[in-house]
């Protein structure tokens, strides 16, 4: 019975992202209540890389996957084409901060190393194996046709949305992280690599925390920009969900035969 709950390839990566996710959510709680600053971020860190770890081998044996072979490089290319709905998002973002950089207030070195790098690295790692390649890998052992992916990606997008929305609710970031979390699946559902999601997770998580120190240059362009990002980032999932469909449609040794 616990075979066919915890280790049947098509749904129990449901199961372990809730069990490990549960846990991951509790012990956070749990620190930051006792910490803050500094030293929180690095215990955050440190959770954040013992979980993706543990769920990384976890989900090695769940598919049979070797850990290097989860996280190879191979399929990178493929990743930011079949991603181009995630790719060209985050280059939106990148140059709408380039366009309003001004000054740098009040981010120290020990915030930087700890909050804007350490955490944001461990974030994307643990993030991505969780949410993307835990619950994703498991539609390759169903029948793996357009509805089931689509199921599959609404259903972990979803869990990436509330995920960012505890303690207390949010429409708009439920909403808008929902809505990357359709990008960076898709991505991987198309490609089979999770190293790029991850990159570009921690890419586009760096920009965001150094911007929370950023006092903005209120030019023309960085303020255009900003009050389109949310249409920027519905075209991101409409581009996504495009390549899905037509990519599913025309079957991945083809598609892979035109690259």
């Amino acid at each position: 019975m616990a075979d066919k709950i915890f280790w049947n390839r098509k749904y129990s990566g449901f199961i372990w992202h809730l069990l490990f996710a549960g846990v991951f959510i509790g012990l956070s709680f749990l620190g930051l209540h006792f910490t803050e600053g500094v030293t929180w971020f690095l215990i955050s860190s440190f959770l954040r890389l013992v979980f993706g770890i543990a769920i990384l081998f976890t989900a090695s044996k769940l598919y049979g996957r070797k850990p290097a072979d989860i996280l190879s490089f191979k399929g990178s290319g493929k990743a930011l084409i079949y991603g181009a709905g995630l790719t060209l998002f985050f280059l939106y973002v990148v140059i709408q901060v380039i366009a309003g950089v001004g000054v740098i207030v009040g981010l120290t070195t020990g915030i930087f190393i700890s909050r804007v790098i350490l955490q944001q690295v461990t974030t994307g790692f643990y993030e991505e194996i969780n949410f993307r390649f835990l619950m994703l890998e498991g539609l390759k052992h169903t029948k793996n046709n357009i509805w089931l992916r689509l199921a599959y990606i609404f259903a972990t997008s979803v869990l990436f949305g509330l995920s960012h929305c505890i303690p207390s609710w949010d429409t708009y970031t439920f909403l808008r992280t929902s809505g990357m979390g359709i990008g960076f699946a898709v991505m991987f559902v198309l490609s089979d690599n999770i190293v790029i999601p991850m990159l570009i997770h921690f890419l586009y998580d760096l920009v965001v925390h150094i911007s929370s120190f950023m006092e903005w240059n209120l030019n023309p362009v960085f303020v255009f920009m900003g009050s389109a990002f949310e249409v920027a980032l519905i075209i991101m999932v409409v581009i996504s969900l495009v390549m899905l469909v037509f990519l599913s449609r025309r079957g991945p040794e083809k598609a892979n035969q035109e690259l």
